[in-house]
């Protein structure tokens, strides 16, 4: 047969047969084809590369020539900036090879290059979801005392990775086949298959903001796999809600809503980044605002981090460029405060505002409170947040206020959801006109049954179904973890049996045993995951058996959810965050607390206020709707996995019978389908030294 030399523009420079690359081909025609496919290096980079390439098809050549599959050099990974050197598809199992050419030894660099890559090929492609995926880094050069003699197995069958000179390399790849390898005939049309997997990568909301801060649209950056109701969807929903307010100098509010994690905060940042990012000025200018403060400041934080490093010249410290990321995600209660010292009419310049967890407005008394201790106007008093909010735009033409609604999130006193919205439109601020979908009614997180008719009754109001997002995709592999949260929290056991039976290889398991719930989560998390504790914040039990469960400050969340490492970063496992630091965020691995503050006792949930590990008050209804809620936005931070602790606690400081309602609380837990860690063998376990190789 002829050999052949092919590619797929924009996928790969070169793609062949294992069989055609090492006994057909030549390899001055394969770095001539590869040459000819590179468009950006100049002269003198295209030397090294060329021998850089020559190099590797010799390494290769030599060790492929009794080997079946498929090769290919150069391989894209679309729109995230990465090229990969090689990849290997051999026995069902993907091989990232990662060659550093004449290098000794292992920078950390380019260790976190070739980590990133196996995590993309992983994570990002849907076609590798049930393939082994193998990360190798090769030094060509370096000493066999510097190379890995062994990586853990992800229970994703993603490795760590393996650091390598060419020997070894050789040896990993045989022992990995071996021991995990399958024997497949690829056809060609499983090859089109594979190479033109789409392209479905996860970010975190902090990802998300990075991007869309830099220039680039979540829409253009990032796909998900949302089905109908995906971001560009309601993105679009919203912005003709907005064409059409400001040709018909109309004033409509419209509530983009949804489960948790289905993205709301991303089509608000991303609108808000439109308008940033718009030079020929079409979009009008909007605000994005939140009254989430630890959102906020982890949010400004990472954006201003990433600032400094890139333009050291234009900041002369982090917190100038931190204060620059401000005028982009601003706090709402600096904007209160800005709106009762305005004297002018119109009191702001934008005619858009968008509202993250506008959920979370306050009644009339709260921001009384607020505003008296403020010393502002007594003309304000007896009015809520949204009455106060809304009343910006009364000296405007037109206007529009993007509410983006997370149901039953809100923690807060004095913080009553949609009802404070719906008061407002129905009896005050009667120019308004609505958009809403019907599903916001759906959910049983808020109260708003005596809202309802008169809000679908309503002649203003319109409905739409792209203001409705019911796709979660913070955490791909439990799409259904919001229903499975709901049915858990809602003493449905049965529903929360079924709902986690859907899950794909995303872990929940429950332990009482603090020690190996860590080792768990520590050994589960990747290099460049975060992993944390959570807790509610009126525990008090957990904090007595372990001060692991002290929650982190305010003033050190941000280094909480952006460091890697030391005391205060989440990955230490020193410090837990609440429901009031996460909400709005996430994390890769949570170990969750569960405290006395919620407990299941004959056949029911009761929600109380702890004053200490030994003294508890009952609670009012409202207190009880935030404790639960707190736990639903507990339940729904972790991407990839979760483990709910339950603490034992000893006879001797036992003198209420705590740990009877603790034991209650722990098999309410297994009735709902989750098993505790020594039941699921070897199912969700990491799998420590999956290769120890023997030389």
């Amino acid at each position: 047969m002829e050999p052949r030399l092919r590619k797929t523009p924009g996928r790969t420079y070169y793609e062949s047969t294992i069989e055609d690359f090492a006994l057909n081909q030549k390899a001055r025609d394969i770095v001539d084809f590869l040459t000819e496919s590179d468009e950006y290096s100049d002269p003198y980079s295209l030397h090294l590369q060329q021998n850089a390439w020559a190099n590797q098809i010799s390494i290769l050549k030599k060790y492929l020539s009794d080997k079946k599959g498929y090769i290919f050099f150069e391989y894209v990974l679309s729109r995230v900036n990465m090229r990969i050197d090689v990849v290997l598809l051999m026995d069902d199992i993907v091989y990232s090879l990662e060659f550093k050419n004449n290098e000794i030894s292992f920078l950390e660099d380019d260790i976190d290059q070739a980590e990133g890559y196996g995590y993309a090929l992983k994570n990002f492609y849907e076609v590798n979801r049930d393939k082994y995926v193998v990360p190798i880094l090769i030094a060509t050069k370096a000493p066999d005392i510097a190379c890995s003699d062994g990586a853990d197995l992800g229970i994703d069958k993603l490795f760590s990775l393996f650091k390598a000179n060419t020997n070894k390399m050789e040896q990993y790849i045989d022992t990995i086949r071996a021991k995990y390898g399958s024997e497949v005939i690829y056809t060609e049309d499983d090859l089109e298959q594979w190479i033109n997997s789409p392209f479905k990568p996860n970010p975190t909301i902090i990802q998300s903001a990075r991007s869309i801060y830099m220039n680039n649209q979540v829409d253009e950056f990032f796909k998900f796999d949302a089905g109908e109701e995906n971001l560009k969807i309601t993105e679009n929903t919203v912005e003709e809600i907005i064409k059409e307010a400001k040709n018909n100098k109309k004033k409509i509010i419209c509530f983009v809503s949804g489960v948790p994690g289905a993205g709301k905060t991303l089509v608000g940042l991303d609108l808000a980044g439109k308008t940033r990012n718009d030079i020929t000025k079409d979009l009008p200018d909007a605000i994005f605002f939140s009254g989430n403060g630890p959102l906020i400041n982890v949010l400004t934080e990472a954006l201003g981090r990433d600032a400094y490093k890139i333009n050291p010249d234009k900041y002369s410290s982090k917190y100038r460029a931190v204060n620059d990321v401000k005028a982009f995600i601003q706090d709402l209660h600096a904007f209160k405060q800005d709106i009762i010292a305005s004297k002018k009419k119109n009191k702001i310049d934008e005619n858009v505002l968008i509202f993250d967890e506008a959920q979370r407005v306050w009644d009339e008394d709260q921001l009384e409170a607020w505003l008296t201790k403020k010393g502002a106007d007594k003309s304000y008093f007896g009015i809520s947040e949204a009455d106060l909010l809304l009343s910006t735009f009364d000296e405007k033409e037109w206007g529009v206020i993007v509410a983006l609604v997370g149901l039953g999130q809100d923690i807060h006193t004095g913080e009553n959801g949609l009802g404070v919205w719906f008061k407002s439109l129905l009896e005050k601020n009667i120019a308004w006109d609505i958009r809403l979908s019907k599903e916001i009614f759906n959910q049983n997180a808020d109260i708003l049954d005596g809202y309802k008719d008169r809000i679908l009754n309503c002649p203003r109001v319109m409905e739409n179904s792209g203001l409705y997002l019911k796709t979660c995709i913070r955490t791909p592999r439990a799409k259904n973890l919001s229903e499975f949260s709901e049915a858990l929290l809602h003493n449905e056991p049965e529903k929360a049996r079924n709902a986690i039976e859907k899950f794909d290889n995303y872990p929940i398991c429950i332990t009482r045993d603090l020690r190996e719930a860590e080792q768990f989560i520590l050994s589960n998390t990747k290099r460049k995951e975060r992993c944390g504790k959570l807790c509610s914040s009126n525990s008090k039990i957990l904090g007595r058996t372990s001060h692991c469960f002290d929650n982190i400050d305010n003033w050190h969340f941000a280094n909480w959810m952006l460091d890697e490492n030391g005391r205060d970063s989440s990955n230490s496992m020193i410090f837990s965050a609440s429901e009031f630091n996460i909400q709005g965020l996430e994390i890769d691995w949570a170990l969750l607390g569960w405290d006395m503050d919620m407990y299941y006792s004959n056949g029911n949930w009761h929600e109380q206020k702890m004053l200490t590990p030994k003294r508890f008050k009952e609670s009012t209804e409202i207190q009880k709707k935030h404790i639960l809620n707190s736990y639903r936005v507990l339940l729904t931070r972790a991407r990839k996995g979760i483990i709910i602790y339950i603490p034992k606690v000893g006879d001797f400081e036992d003198k209420y019978d705590v740990s009877k309602y603790l034991d209650s609380t722990y098999e309410y837990f297994k009735s709902c389908g989750i098993k505790d860690i020594n039941e699921t063998t070897n199912i969700f376990k990491r799998i420590p030294d999956a290769i120890r190789l023997p030389f």
